[in-house]
C-alpha cells in the first residue's frame, strides 16, 4: 500500500489543510487528473490531483497481460492530448506564457476560500525545470527597465518561491533592475534546496531615506541550503552616499546599508557574483554556519569609506577562495565571535588589506579562533595583515591560533601589523589598555615589497602582551630599493612562553628561531649592523695562527678512519665558539678557550645522534664528486672545524662549495669574511697546505640568520648545489634547530653541537651534546 498526497489550498495560511488517504491501487503512469469549473465573470474552481509512481516500466508491464496493451496505448494517447489541452489553457490563463514555460512549465490554480464561502481565483505560476520549481521575478511583474522600481515584484516572486515544496529557483534574467531594500527571508519549511539564478544586474535605489540603519540593501536570512549564483551583478551605487558616511569622524553614525546581507544562514553557497560601488559593506555574514563563497568580485574606488569586501561576524566554517576584492576599505574583515574561518587564493587591492577586528569595542564579544589565510596575494594596500584590538576594552576575549600563510605584498604600506590601540576617530584618550588576548599567530612564507620603512609592526597591549607570535621566513623588502625594511615590537612575550607551550610541536626550538630573527632585525634597524665584528676579527686571527698545526696533526694520523673522526671532533670543538650562547658568550669574554682541550673534551660516544660510524663505512667505499657546505661561525669553527674537513675532502678528489651567509648574524662568519681569511690561508702557490684550491668554491648562501631556509637560497647557491651528491649542513641553527629532518635527493649529513638547554631538553640529551646525522640515498 503506498500513500499518495491530495492536497488543497485556502486563501490563508492557516485554512491551509493537507489531508492524506490510502489508495488500494498500483498505477503504472504518472496520472494527472484535473476537474475545472469556471464562469464567464469571476469564479473558478480548480482541484488538482498528482500521483507520482516510482516502479520501472519493465516491472509495470508484468502486471498487464499482452491484451491489455492495446488499452495502455490508448490510455497514453488521450492524457498526452489532454495535456496539450492543459498548455492552451496555461496560455490564455496566464496571457504571457513564454514558449520555454510552455515546453517546461505546468500550471497549478489554487482554491481561495473565504472563510467557508465561496472561491476566488488566485493563478499561482510554479515552472517546472529540471526537477525544480521556477520562479521567475519577470512573471511577478519586474520591468527590468533600470527605471521602474521592481522591488514588489521580487518580493512577490520570493513568497511564493519561499511556499513552495522540494527543490526550487528564483531565477532573475538578463536585464536592469532598480530595487529598493529586500528581504528573502525564511524559514521556507518545505523548500529542500533554494538556488537564486541571478543573471540580472541591480542597482540600488540612491534614496537613502528608504533604508533603516546598518541594514541590508538586498538581505537573505534564516534560511537553509541556499545557493546564490549565475553570474549577476549587485550596484550599490555607493556614490551619491559616500559624503554621508561619516563613521570614520563619529562614534556615533548611522551605519549605511550594506549591498548583500546573510543572517544566520546555514549551508550557503555564493559563486561567481559581482558587487560593485556598495554605500557601506559589500556582502557582511552575521551568525552564519557552513558558508561557501568562491568567484566573487568585489570593486570600488579606494578612496570609498567603509566599503569592506567581506564582512564576517560570529559565524563559523566558513570557506572565501578564488576571488577579486578591491576596495575602498578591508578587502576581508574578520569580527568577534567567529570560528574557523578559511581564506584562500583572494586577490586584494587597493584596500586596507585582510583585516582580523576591530575587536574588543563592545562587550560580551565572542573570541576568534581558527582562522587561516593562505596563498593569497594582496598590492598596493594600506596594510597586508592586520590583526587591531580597542584600548579600552570595556569585556575581555580572545583571538587565538590564527595562520598567515604563503603570502605575496606588492607595495604594501604596512606588510604585517598588530595594532591593540586602535581606534579610527579623530580624538581618541585611551586610558585603559585593551584586553583582548592575541596568541598563537603564524606568519609563514610572507614576501615581497613594503611602501614604508616599518615593514613589520607589532604593537601588543601593555595589559595582556601577545603570547607566541611566530614569524618564519619572512622576507620585505622596500620597493623604492634604497634601503633596509625595518621592524617595530611593542609588548610581546614570545620565547619564554612559547618555549612552554605543550600544544606547539618543538616549542623550544621554534621559539629561539623567533628570538634569533627578532634579534636581528631590531639590532639592524637601530644601526648596528655587526656589533661582533671586533670579536670575530680577534678569534679569526687566533684560529688562523693555529690552522697549521692542527692540519699537521691531522695529516700525521695515517689510519684514515681515525684521521676522519678527529676531523669530526674538530668541527664539534670548533663549533663550540658560538656567542649566540650566553653561557659560551660569557666564557670567550674572559679567557677564550683552548681548542686542542675541546677536541679531547667532548662529551664521549655515543652522542645524542650518532651516525659517525656509518660515514666511515661510506668514506672508505667511495668519494662524493661536489659537496655543499653550509658553515656556521667564524673563528675555531670555520677555521680550525670546517677548513680541516674541506682540505680533506679535496685531497679525495671532491668539489667543495662553502655556502656562508650574506649578512652578518651575531658571530656567523659572512661570505665575504670567508674570502678573506682563505686568501690569508693560501700559500704563494694559491694552495691550502699543500692541497689544491682550484675545487674549492665559496658562495654566497642568500640567508642572513643563524637558522637557514633551504627554500630561499640564492640563485648562484642553487645552481652550484644542482649536481651535489653531498650536503652538508653545520651549527645548531642550520643543522639542528631548522633542518634536522629535511630530506634530500643526496647524501646529507647534519653536524652540530647542543649549546641551549632547551634544544638538549628537545633532543633528549646532554649540554654541548653532539648531533652527527648522516642520510644515505640509496640508488
Amino acid at each position: 500500500m503506498k500513500r499518495y498526497r491530495l492536497q488543497w489550498w485556502g486563501k490563508g495560511r492557516k485554512e491551509q489543510k493537507r489531508p492524506e488517504f490510502e489508495m488500494g491501487f498500483r498505477p503504472s503512469l504518472l496520472l494527472t487528473i484535473i476537474y475545472a469549473f469556471s464562469s464567464v465573470a469571476k469564479f473558478c474552481f480548480c482541484l488538482s490531483l498528482n500521483i507520482t509512481i516510482s516502479s520501472s516500466a519493465s516491472s509495470s508491464r508484468s502486471l498487464f497481460s499482452a491484451s491489455s496493451q492495446a488499452e495502455i496505448a490508448r490510455q497514453e494517447a488521450r492524457l498526452k492530448m489532454e495535456k496539450e489541452n492543459l498548455e492552451k489553457e496555461k496560455s490564455v490563463l496566464m496571457g504571457t506564457a513564454s514558449n520555454q514555460d510552455n515546453q517546461d512549465g505546468a500550471l497549478e490554480i489554487t482554491v481561495s476560500g473565504a472563510d467557508g464561502q465561496g472561491f476566488e481565483v488566485e493563478a499561482r505560476r510554479q515552472i517546472l525545470h529540471h526537477s525544480s520549481l521556477l520562479f521567475d521575478v519577470k512573471r511577478f511583474g519586474a520591468r527590468a527597465d533600470g527605471r521602474t522600481d521592481d522591488s514588489k515584484a521580487f518580493t512577490a516572486a520570493w513568497k511564493e518561491a519561499c511556499r513552495a515544496t522540494g527543490k526550487v529557483k528564483l531565477l532573475i534574467p538578463k536585464g536592469v533592475y532598480l530595487i529598493g531594500p529586500v528581504k528573502f527571508a525564511g524559514p521556507c519549511k518545505n523548500v529542500s534546496s533554494l538556488t537564486v539564478y541571478m543573471k540580472g544586474y541591480l542597482k540600488a535605489t540612491a534614496k537613502l531615506s528608504r533604508y533603516g540603519s546598518g541594514t541590508g540593501w538586498v538581505e537573505f536570512g534564516w534560511l537553509e541550503r541556499l545557493t546564490l549564483t549565475g553570474g549577476g551583478t549587485f550596484d550599490g551605487q555607493g556614490a551619491k552616499a559616500w559624503p554621508y558616511n561619516n563613521c570614520t569622524t563619529d562614534s556615533k553614525c548611522k551605519l549605511l546599508p550594506t549591498n548583500v546581507k546573510f543572517v544566520a544562514m546555514n549551508q550557503t553557497v555564493v559563486q561567481g557574483i559581482t558587487s560593485l560601488n556598495s554605500k557601506f559593506f559589500h556582502i557582511a555574514l552575521v551568525e552564519c554556519k557552513n558558508f561557501k563563497g568562491t568567484e566573487i568580485k568585489i570593486s570600488a574606488p579606494a578612496d570609498s569609506p567603509n566599503t569592506d569586501g567581506i564582512h564576517v561576524e560570529r559565524s563559523s566554517n566558513v570557506c572565501i577562495s578564488r576571488s577579486l576584492i578591491g576596495t575602498g576599505d578591508d578587502c576581508i574583515s574578520i569580527g568577534q565571535g567567529n570560528s574557523q574561518v578559511t581564506i584562500t587564493r583572494i586577490r586584494c587591492g587597493p584596500g586596507h588589506g585582510i583585516s582580523v577586528g576591530s575587536l574588543g569595542r563592545y562587550e560580551n564579544e565572542g573570541d576568534v579562533s581558527g582562522l587561516v589565510v593562505r596563498d593569497c596575494a594582496i598590492s598596493g594596500t594600506m596594510n597586508g595583515i592586520r590583526i587591531k584590538t580597542w584600548a579600552n576594552s570595556p569585556g575581555s576575549s580572545a583571538a587565538t591560533n590564527m595562520t598567515f600563510e604563503n603570502i605575496v605584498m606588492n607595495n604594501v604600506t604596512n606588510p604585517i601589523i598588530i595594532d591593540q590601540s586602535y581606534c579610527p576617530f579623530s580624538s581618541c584618550i585611551s586610558t585603559e589598555p585593551s584586553k583582548v588576548k592575541l596568541r598563537d599567530i603564524y606568519f609563514k612564507q610572507i614576501r615581497g615589497t613594503s611602501s614604508s620603512a616599518v615593514a613589520v609592526s607589532l604593537e601588543c597591549s601593555e595589559g595582556i602582551p601577545c603570547q607566541n607570535i611566530f614569524l618564519e621566513n619572512v622576507h620585505l623588502e622596500l620597493s623604492t630599493g634604497e634601503k633596509q625594511a625595518t621592524s617595530s615590537c611593542k609588548n610581546v612575550r614570545a620565547r619564554k612562553r612559547a618555549e612552554s607551550d605543550t600544544t606547539v610541536p618543538d616549542a623550544p626550538v621554534r621559539a629561539e628561531k623567533f628570538a634569533q630573527r627578532l634579534r636581528e632585525i631590531i639590532l639592524r634597524e637601530l644601526g648596528f649592523v655587526d656589533i661582533f665584528k671586533r670579536v670575530k676579527d680577534e678569534e679569526n686571527a687566533k684560529a688562523i695562527s693555529l690552522f697549521k698545526d692542527v692540519v699537521q696533526l691531522n695529516d700525521a694520523i695515517e689510519d684514515d678512519p681515525k684521521r676522519l673522526e678527529n676531523l669530526v671532533r674538530g668541527i664539534f670543538a670548533g663549533n663550540i665558539f658560538d656567542l649566540g650562547s650566553a653561557e659560551l658568550a660569557e666564557v670567550f669574554s674572559k679567557d677564550g678557550m683552548s681548542f686542542l682541550a675541546s677536541c679531547q673534551n667532548l662529551v664521549p660516544r655515543p652522542w645524542v645522534i650518532d651516525d659517525l660510524d656509518a660515514f666511515k663505512v661510506k668514506w672508505s667505499k667511495k668519494s662524493w664528486k661536489k659537496v655543499v657546505i653550509f658553515v656556521d661561525n667564524s673563528g675555531a669553527d670555520i677555521i680550525l672545524g670546517i677548513l680541516p674537513f674541506a682540505r680533506e675532502l679535496l685531497r679525495h678528489g671532491t668539489q667543495v662549495v662553502l655556502a656562508a651567509n650574506d649578512m652578518p648574524s651575531i658571530n656567523d662568519v659572512t661570505y665575504t669574511e670567508l674570502i678573506e681569511i682563505i686568501a690569508k690561508l693560501k700559500d704563494e702557490n694559491g694552495q691550502l697546505m699543500g692541497v689544491d684550491t682550484s675545487n674549492l668554491l665559496i658562495a654566497n648562501s642568500g640567508n642572513d640568520l643563524p637558522v637557514i631556509d633551504l627554500t630561499r637560497v640564492s640563485q648562484v647557491l642553487a645552481y652550484l648545489a644542482s649536481d651535489a651528491d653531498l650536503v652538508v649542513l653545520e651549527g645548531m641553527g642550520r643543522g639542528i634547530e631548522t633542518n634536522l629532518y629535511a630530506q634530500f635527493k643526496c647524501d646529507s649529513l647534519k653536524i652540530g653541537m647542543v649549546k641551549h638547554p632547551e634544544v638538549a631538553q628537545f633532543l633528549g640529551g646532554r649540554l654541548y651534546d653532539c648531533v652527527f646525522k648522516y642520510n644515505e640515498v640509496v640508488s
